[in-house]
């Protein structure tokens, strides 16, 4: 299992802790945007936020592909962050679309970090974000 798919699990598990089993759309909307403010709090420090709202529109833009059900979003000069935009576009599908719709963002936004700064040091950022969702202490290491 590669590491995109282990963070995949792990980010499913996390939403439908954050939004709960049976959330309609709104609700997976709003949760997807917490995890994505966590995510950007850890990530800022190390990027800054212009380096953030790169990642980020790069992973919805790719996640579009996967999901075309997803609404484009307005251009990153709105002054709105990623995740704030993103919530907007999920709360208008299915919650099963907005649910693979939000953890692949998740997910991608991940790996393209891992791709910029490496798995280790991405590992660890999430395991701060998330103690008890990502573990191990090597990239190969499996996430719980």
């Amino acid at each position: 299992m590669t590491n995109h798919d282990m963070r995949q699990r792990a980010f499913r598990r996390l939403l439908e802790r954050e939004a709960g089993t049976d959330a309609d759309a709104p609700a997976i909307a709003a949760a997807t945007r917490r995890m994505g403010d966590r995510f950007t709090q850890q990530l800022t420090p190390l990027i800054g936020d212009a380096g953030v709202a790169a990642i980020c529109d790069r992973a919805i833009h790719l996640t579009r592909r996967q999901v075309p059900e997803l609404a484009p979003l307005e251009g990153p000069g709105t002054g709105e962050p990623p995740f704030a935009r993103l919530q907007v576009s999920l709360a208008q599908v299915t919650p099963t679309t907005g649910s693979a719709a939000a953890v692949a963002v998740l997910a991608t936004a991940s790996t393209l970090l891992a791709s910029f700064i490496g798995e280790g040091l991405t590992t660890s950022l999430l395991r701060e974000a998330w103690p008890d969702d990502f573990t191990g202490d090597t990239p190969e290491a499996t996430i719980t």
